[in-house]
């Protein structure tokens, strides 16, 4: 039996997501930028690895603490659409922690 703070869930490869199933990226923040979305300012993040990009779109916020160009983040959801671009709204977040040099 394996410990639920240990285990680890598997990511699914950027390129691989499918529109309207469910999906767990992990990615590196490639831009950042605030969008109007029926009137409200929205936060969406374009989240890069080596297989493709996905767009997260965070509804009614201008910022995420923690989230930042560079970043590396895992987010899940389910992948819908946004201006043409797979995404998933509101994503649940995970900062990964910067590896440090010894």
């Amino acid at each position: 039996m394996t410990n639920g703070a240990t285990q680890t869930h598997a990511v699914t490869p950027i390129g691989e997501v499918r529109w309207r199933a469910p999906a767990r990226i992990r990615g590196r923040v490639r831009s950042l930028r605030v969008q109007p979305w029926a009137d409200v300012a929205t936060l969406e993040a374009v989240v890069v690895d080596d297989t493709g990009g996905l767009v997260l779109v965070f509804l009614g916020r201008r910022r995420v603490a923690g989230l930042e160009l560079g970043r590396t983040v895992i987010a899940s959801g389910m992948v819908g659409q946004s201006r043409g671009y797979l995404a998933i709204l509101n994503p649940t977040l995970e900062l990964v922690a910067a590896a440090t040099a010894s």
